[in-house]
């Protein structure tokens, strides 16, 4: 036996096809785009009437809106760059901290050394003073003796 039907296939596109046809006919005339024209600007007009009573139970319920939201997340941008910066100043004083304690202590060092050597310099001037003054004693003593 013989199927009368079309092919699924064939008979979709050819619907398919037809519906387009009678859609864009409808579609495209100077009513319809009026008709849709008045209709969009009702939506339209609906959603600043939606926005307003929002708006307005929002600052009675006294939560943030949209652009409270965005302004907040404009400071929290401006914070964190400043939180950055201020970071990076610190780890760069941080740096010449150590680079100026290291310099200290090679001054301190330094200092050590010298006052260490003029310390046994002061001695070996005093050791050698008392001793010329022995030896002048001695002289003294040699001249009176005699």
């Amino acid at each position: 036996m013989k199927s009368t039907h079309q092919d699924p296939e064939n008979f979709y596109k050819e619907f398919e096809k037809e519906w387009n046809m009678r859609v864009h006919t409808y579609t495209n005339s100077l009513t319809f785009t009026h008709a849709f024209g008045k209709a969009l600007e009702k939506h339209l007009d609906l959603i600043v009437i939606q926005q307003k009573v929002i708006k307005n139970w929002l600052s009675e319920l006294d939560i943030p809106n949209k652009e409270e939201f965005v302004t907040l997340a404009g400071r929290k941008v401006d914070c964190l760059e400043k939180i950055d910066s201020l970071e990076e100043t610190m780890y760069e004083l941080n740096m010449d901290l150590k680079k100026d304690n290291t310099e200290l202590k090679k001054l301190n060092t330094s200092l050590s050394d010298m006052l260490y050597f003029m310390e046994n310099e002061w001695k070996n001037v005093k050791v050698c003073k008392i001793k010329t003054l022995e030896n002048e004693l001695d002289e003294l003593k040699k001249l009176f003796n005699n």
